[in-house]
Formats: C-alpha cells, structure tokens, sequence
C-alpha cells in the first residue's frame, strides 16, 4: 500500500495544487470500504486505473459506478465512494480557477457534485494515461506520469488574471478574509467578483470563503484525529463550536460527531491536504 501526496512540478503551480497517488489491497471477505468526501473547494481530475469506485450523491439520493478517469466541478455537498478491495486512485487537485484555465468551460455549467467523463471534456490522450500508470508500481513514477501530461496542457491555459493570483490566497487564509478585499485584490467591482467566482470555481465568494473554512476543520481532523472539535474550532477561525456545527449540517447534513464515527470505522484515512 502507498499513499503520497506531491507538490507538484513548479512549471505546474500556477493551476495545479497537489497530486495524490495511492493504492491499497484489503482483505476480499471484509466488506467493501466506504469513505466520505467533504465539499472541498477544490476541482479534481480522477484516474483509476484498475477498477472504478461507486459513488453515492447523498442529496440527490442516487448511486452511480464512475468512469475510470473523471473531473469533478465545484462541490457542495458531502459524498460517498464505496471503494473496491483492491483500490488505485491518482487524483489531481487543481488551484482554485485551474480547472477553467485549463478546460475553458465556465464552473458554473457543470452538475454540481457529480462527475464527468474526461475522455468527453478533455482529449482522447486521457484515456493512455490509465494504462500507462496500470504497469506502474512507483508512486513517484506515476506522479511523473501525470506531470508530463499536465505540462503538456500549459500551452492551452487561458490567460492568467488577477483574480487567479487571488484565489489561492483565500484558500491560504482558510476563507478567513473579506469578500470587499478579494474584490480589492482582484482589481474588480463586486459585480464582477461575482461573475468571476462562479465562471472559475462555479460558487459565490461568500460561499466559496465559507467552504475554504470548513474544509480546513476537515482536513485537520482527518490528520490529527485526536483533536478535539472545539480545538479545531477555534484554530479554524470559528467563533465558537456551534457556528462549526452548523456549517457540518450545511455542507454534510449530519454533526460532526457522525463524521467522526466515519473516520473511526474506516481502515485508513484518506488524509486530504492542500498546498499554499
């Protein structure tokens, strides 16, 4: 089993945040792992290699089994994947606003939650990269994989704007900064910082500051488990643990303590994290 998450090449930073690569094999007659996903402010590519996991959109009350590569838009709501006993996943995490520089497609027109087919909104090379990483036991080779084809991509880029160099600054400070001065930042009216946010990253930025929040509670108890909520709380920049609360039945539907149980239960975390 490995379980890596890599900075990515510095030629990749300006639209792509981290990549992860991990492969486990559990025993066949346990039943099959189930995990929760937050509605991280985050936009993904997916490979799987081997066999894809079956997702479960809790508020829409469906289950789908994924394409083997997929792009996951803007996220609002927790999810579930149940994985397979024998489990390989690479995923990019892009900056915030990367997905769009690279696609072109505004944030706002993809379903929120769900995932798309790559092979439809990307190139026909996405499906190669699968069976290159299938031969592969390296986890640092297969981050190079993914690096090859990404710097590929960097031609394509839309054009860089300011709000592209602010974005990864509100991730930065946990969404603990004003919407008045991103806009500031950004050199735009806050009609316009409108307008951006959901071309880029397919939320509001009052939204978007929010989840940058909650994500950060999320991360930190899915790293450092023994943690107490209102410690997490409090260093999240929460006022106090029940305005924490109530963002869990926002962006989850259940209190933390069930998120917990989650964790418990699982045979490993999948330990999210971001790079500033």
């Amino acid at each position: 089993m490995f379980h890596n998450i890599y900075k990515p090449h510095p030629a990749l930073l300006e639209y792509v945040n981290n990549i992860m690569v991990f492969r486990f094999e559990l025993d066949p007659y346990l039943p099959r792992p189930e995990f929760s996903f937050p509605p991280l402010p985050e936009q993904c590519l997916y490979f799987y290699p081997f066999e894809s996991p079956d997702s479960e959109y809790l508020t829409l009350n469906k289950k789908v089994k994924l394409a083997k590569n997929i792009v996951v838009g803007p996220q609002v709501n927790r999810i579930k994947l149940k994985m397979h006993h024998s489990n390989f996943t690479v995923k990019v995490g892009f900056q915030p606003g990367g997905l769009y520089r690279l696609m072109g497609v505004s944030m706002n027109e993809f379903p929120l939650d769900e995932s798309l087919d790559s092979a439809y909104v990307l190139d026909k090379e996405i499906s190669s990269i699968n069976e290159q990483m299938a031969e592969v036991q390296n986890p640092d080779k297969l981050k190079e994989i993914i690096e090859v084809f990404l710097i590929k991509k960097l031609k394509v880029l839309k054009n860089r704007l300011p709000i592209d160099q602010v974005l990864p600054l509100v991730l930065k400070e946990n969404g603990l900064v004003h919407v008045d001065h991103i806009a500031e930042l950004a050199c735009v009216s806050s009609r316009q910082l409108e307008r951006l946010f959901l071309q880029r990253v397919g939320v509001s930025p009052k939204f978007f500051v929010r989840q940058c929040r909650f994500a950060k509670a999320w991360v930190m108890k899915e790293n450092l488990p023994n943690l107490k909520w209102t410690q997490i709380a409090h260093s999240c920049g929460y006022f106090d643990q029940m305005h924490l609360i109530r963002d869990f039945k926002v962006f989850c539907g259940v209190l933390p303590k069930v998120i917990e149980n989650e964790f418990n239960a699982a045979p490993f975390l999948l330990k999210n994290q971001v790079f500033y």
